[in-house]
């Protein structure tokens, strides 16, 4: 499978999950949900993916991609298809809390085998350079996912939006399968699925500081999918605002990775996390303290900014230090400690933002970002990681 083919899904299949999260939580809240019912919803993306991330790593590693690419592929049509054909209704949130299993599972299983297929297929030399590609198709579907849906659910509703999304998981299945027959499968070859201690990885020096860098960085992700739908409500943003802010969030991210074979040529990867971590406290700070559509804008573009700078830094580190035969299952640790993030911090976020209110929610994350960032930049200069 190409390059262009794997960075092609990432698109599709990517607009699918933002779109359908941001769709999601509107429709929720459309139907006078409270913040917290909003972080359930949104919290279910991730509750599976986290229990099942790491055996789905060590399954990759074992039977190669073809298997879970187009299981992965099969539950986003399936979790797309749910709103579309059963309404939300305050009484029944059953459609909606299924479709953001099937749809958070779904792309756990795709991202993870798109990954190791990108990383497999890139030149050694420069995996960062790379996959800043593999980074840029995030970024499109980061800003198209929500500007359309937004756009779409102001005109023709939320379960017409949900159709839409069904139609481009189609369309993103239909790729894989067409491609099925140059996706490698093997019989246990290169990587095991019996128990063993995932967390052992944590023992690997660069390992363990790389996870720990992602978890900061997966907040903030989070922070900004579930605050900035809950703020531009509550400071009167219609959908398609609400999109065009979660918009110039992505588009910022594309801009960054545009720049990231310059970036990869003057800065190592750790010396890029570190500029990740103080820009996005630096713009998480200021969030809280804008109203309007143009401000809140600005501020998601220098946070996209910083946070798009890190995942083809994050992506070469793994490939480069992971245990030969092991990606895959690093990947899932990565994958279950982010989703573990996404399961609880929407939960958090919903309880804190009603008792303490929002600004004191993306301050408390600016100062955690802040923290970590110096953190590492000791930690460089010290030479340990």
């Amino acid at each position: 499978m190409t390059l262009a083919r794997i960075v092609l899904v990432v698109v599709l299949t990517h607009s699918v999950f933002v779109a359908a999260r941001m769709t999601g939580s509107l429709y929720a809240l459309a139907n006078k949900a409270s913040t917290f019912t909003v972080g359930v919803l949104i919290a279910l993306f991730a509750l599976v993916p986290m229990l099942l991330a790491v055996r789905a790593g060590r399954w990759l590693d074992a039977v190669g991609p073809r298997k879970p690419l187009i299981a992965g592929v099969s539950l986003i049509v399936a979790g797309a298809a749910m709103p579309t054909l059963f309404s939300y209704t305050d009484a029944d949130i059953a459609p909606l809390l299924v479709s953001s299993c099937l749809i958070g599972t779904g792309t756990m299983l795709t991202q993870l085998t798109l990954q190791q297929l990108f990383g497999a297929g890139a030149n050694p030399e420069k995996l960062a350079a790379d996959f800043a590609w593999f980074a840029l198709g995030a970024s499109i579907a980061g800003f198209a996912g929500p500007v359309v849906s937004g756009f779409l659910i102001d005109r023709v509703g939320h379960r017409a939006t949900f159709g839409v999304l069904l139609l481009v998981s189609l369309a993103a299945a239909a790729v894989v399968l067409m491609q099925r027959q140059r996706l490698a499968t093997r019989a246990h070859e290169g990587g095991s699925t019996a128990p063993r201690d995932p967390f052992a990885l944590l023992k690997i020096r660069e390992v363990r500081n790389l996870l720990i860098t992602v978890s900061l960085i997966s907040m903030a992700w989070d922070l900004q999918n579930f605050m900035v739908p809950v703020h531009g409500t509550r400071v009167g943003l219609n959908a398609t605002d609400v999109g065009l802010v979660l918009g110039s969030f992505a588009v910022a991210t594309f801009t960054v990775r545009l720049a990231m074979p310059w970036l990869t040529r003057h800065f190592s990867e750790w010396q890029v996390l570190t500029y990740t971590l103080l820009t996005a406290a630096c713009a998480l700070f200021l969030m809280p303290l804008f109203d309007h559509l143009a401000p809140l804008a600005g501020v998601a573009f220098l946070l996209g900014l910083g946070l798009g700078a890190a995942q083809p830094n994050v992506m070469s580190l793994v490939h480069s230090r992971a245990p030969e035969g092991r990606v895959g299952e690093v990947l899932g640790v990565r994958t279950t400690m982010m989703n573990g993030s996404h399961v609880a911090l929407p939960l958090v976020f919903g309880a804190f933002g009603t008792i303490i209110g929002a600004t004191a929610v993306f301050w408390i994350m600016a100062t955690l970002l802040a923290t970590g960032g110096i953190a590492v930049l000791r930690l460089h200069r010290l030479g340990t990681i």
